[in-house]
């Protein structure tokens, strides 16, 4: 359930075409020149040889921590020795060759595996900025000033053309789903260029007030998003769609299988209305020819092929706002009895860590004591403890300033989605969480702390096992939640957790050190409240 990133196409290895491309080509190209396996270089930067693998092949983006990309370049200006690999290797770096010595080669070598590289977790940490910013329940904003299109179509086929003639046809067929009395599942699929809708600012303030009538007339919408754009590309239409997404009224979709993208297509179907259709190869959306259909029939025809496309697509991500609270618990333990490693980074520290006392004493204080929630939490628990045998769980934890917990300031991660209403930790119960942090690993060698030197509160929380899926909820009203489990926006956060420690092994961090530094930090704490 999820968006996407595009998976490099092969390279042929001449300056063209490799310097122009990602860091995953370029990594591949030097490991090959220089005859170099995954688990050789892995031993050299002290990277896992499974992480070297999936940036050779794309899965994952570049390494935030630059001194594995100086380990890199310098193992790989020590292999290239011969004179057909320095005259390869400049020849592709479209550079001179470098001064004598090893610091020379490695420095050029690292310039080039840095210059213009598109950071993925860079893009993700964006969209994060933006998702927790995004609002709902907003009245509809006031459409601006747009040149009116034709009329509709007497007849029951109207043709508009080019990319104005879209933006036409779109606006005449939100109107006229506007203007219908009786609600309605709009089903929509477009694979070509999104320029239509972004590049004009006025048309998209048209766009989205028009779409935010739409819903807020009881329509709904089914959509079938394009997996095969690049990561910034679909991570920024994700966000725009959010305050859509936010009023529960939209269901996304994807097509799990890769296509050759020659020929494009876009469809926008109101069932009982009309419906816009055009095609186009290549580049020629400018051309292209844009069809409005009145005809019940044609309208009839093309529902069904949208519905026969839609039998082949997953669901996209499955959304829940504070009043999905069981769906969303639900989902959760499903997620928790899948066995594989995790990293989880929140806005204080995670529910799935906090000692039960202290989760039933929250629950009292929140209003809900059924003890449903605090079932939920055992089970929780139960799962997280039995997955600590064969797999690690690794929880990003950000330390604030003494004043905050002891004026009783520090936020419970995701209460605003369990209780429509933020609440906080008393200085008691936030030291009980962060002792219990300490009792897990001093117990369990597979569960991992690391403390970051971050100072801003972030206001979502981001749950990713690796290559099965991940949750990502905005943690301020109104809230929402994201889980998704498609394999490219998978690895898409995974990849941005892990730069957030800096690529490091699980190996590396060192349960010890956790554990003392979160002692003197409880110390501190205590000697202030006593």
């Amino acid at each position: 359930m999820t968006i996407g990133l595009r998976f490099p196409l092969p390279v042929c290895y001449n300056g063209a075409e490799v310097s122009a491309v990602q860091f995953c080509h370029k990594l591949d190209f030097l490991m090959n020149i220089t005859n170099t396996s995954n688990s050789a270089l892995s031993r050299s930067v002290n990277l896992d040889a499974s992480h070297i693998s999936r940036l050779r092949s794309g899965r994952r983006n570049a390494p935030r921590d630059r001194d594995y990309l100086k380990a890199m370049s310098g193992y790989f200006a020590r292999r290239c020795t011969e004179d057909y690999q320095l005259k390869a290797l400049f020849d592709t770096m479209k550079l001179s060759p470098a001064a004598p010595g090893e610091g020379g080669t490695a420095e050029q070598i690292f310039l080039w595996l840095t210059e213009g590289e598109n950071s993925g977790a860079r893009t993700v940490e964006h969209f994060l900025i933006g998702f927790s910013n995004a609002k709902a329940g907003q009245a509809p904003p006031a459409a601006p000033l747009w040149p009116a299109p034709p009329a509709l179509p007497r007849a029951g086929v109207g043709v508009y053309y080019g990319v104005e003639g879209k933006r036409q046809a779109v606006i005449l067929f939100l109107s006229a789903v506007i203007a219908c009395k009786k609600p309605q599942t709009l089903l929509l699929f477009s694979d070509e260029a999104t320029d239509w809708m972004t590049a004009d600012r006025s048309f998209a303030a048209r766009w989205a007030s028009l779409m935010s009538q739409v819903l807020a007339r009881g329509n709904r919408i089914r959509i079938i998003h394009t997996v095969s754009r690049d990561l910034d590309e679909m991570l920024s239409a994700i966000t725009q769609w959010m305050p859509l997404y936010m009023s529960g009224a939209i269901e996304p979709y994807f097509y799990p299988k890769k296509r050759d993208g020659v020929f494009k297509k876009t469809l926008f179907i109101a069932p009982d209305t009309m419906a816009v259709a055009s095609g186009s190869a290549g580049n020629m959306i400018d051309k292209a020819a844009n069809l409005i259909f009145r005809d019940r029939r044609a309208v009839a025809a093309l529902q069904e092929e949208f519905d026969q496309y839609l039998a082949m697509c997953r669901p996209l991500m499955r959304i829940f706002t504070f009043r999905d609270e069981k769906p969303y618990l639900d989902t959760l333990l499903e997620f928790e009895k899948e066995k594989s490693d995790s990293i989880m980074k929140t806005e204080s520290l995670s529910l799935l860590t906090m000692p039960e006392a202290v989760v039933a004493g929250m629950i009292s204080r929140l209003g809900k004591p059924d003890g449903r929630l605090l079932e939920y939490h055992r089970n929780r628990t139960d799962l997280f403890l039995e997955s600590l045998r064969s797999s690690s769980f690794t929880e990003i934890v950000r330390l604030p300033d003494a004043e905050t917990v002891l004026g009783g300031s520090v936020k419970v991660a995701f209460s605003v989605l369990l209780d429509g209403g933020a609440g906080c930790y008393t200085p008691e119960e936030y030291i009980a969480h962060l002792e219990n942090l300490v009792l897990l690993l001093r117990a369990h060698e597979n569960f991992h702390v690391y403390i970051t030197s971050d100072v801003l509160e972030d206001r979502y929380m981001v749950y990713a096992k690796e290559e099965l899926g991940a949750i990502v909820a905005k943690t301020s009203a109104p809230s929402v939640a994201l889980a998704m489990n498609e394999g490219n926006m998978t690895a898409a956060f995974w990849d941005y957790l892990r730069s957030v420690m800096g690529n490091r092994p699980f190996g590396s961090l060192d349960n010890g050190a956790a554990a003392e530094r979160l002692g003197r930090y409880i110390g501190r704490l205590k000697s202030r409240l006593a």
